[in-house]
């Protein structure tokens, strides 16, 4: 008798195992990437910091007159444009060579057609959310 209510209890134990393992997979195949699709404009962010300065050009392009086009220096050595068309109040007082934290959408110079950032050297555009001066 004491062997049956052994076999029983872990046919039962097997049971709810089996049932919890099919709820796992389950869930697993429902809820997979769900974060992605919905956090897609936030995973797409990054946050640049370094020194606000003139962006450097292509090689062969000379300046015309004094003009500094501004973007961001990275801690990296890496220059980035600056799209700040999406940002309704822009920090107006910046100065060159001060330190700032960019967020925003980065964006390949291959996507963007404006031809304003054709003749710099640049690894990306930043589609700017926020500007901050930081230390």
């Amino acid at each position: 008798m004491q062997d049956f209510e052994n076999v029983s209890f872990a046919r039962k134990n097997v049971i709810w195992l089996v049932v919890l393992v099919a709820f796992v997979i389950f869930g697993v195949f429902l809820f997979k990437d769900w974060d992605k699709i919905v956090n897609d404009e936030i995973d797409g962010m990054a946050t640049i910091t370094g020194s606000f300065s003139c962006l450097p050009l292509k090689v062969g392009i000379v300046a015309e007159g004094e003009d500094c086009t501004l973007g961001i220096k990275s801690r990296e050595n890496l220059y980035y444009a600056l799209d700040i068309s999406r940002i309704q109040d822009a920090n107006t007082d910046l100065k060159v060579e001060d330190t700032i934290a960019v967020t925003g959408t980065l964006k390949p110079v291959e996507e963007i057609l404006k031809p304003e950032w054709s003749a710099f050297n640049i690894t990306a555009i930043i589609l700017v959310n926020t500007l901050l001066r930081t230390k």
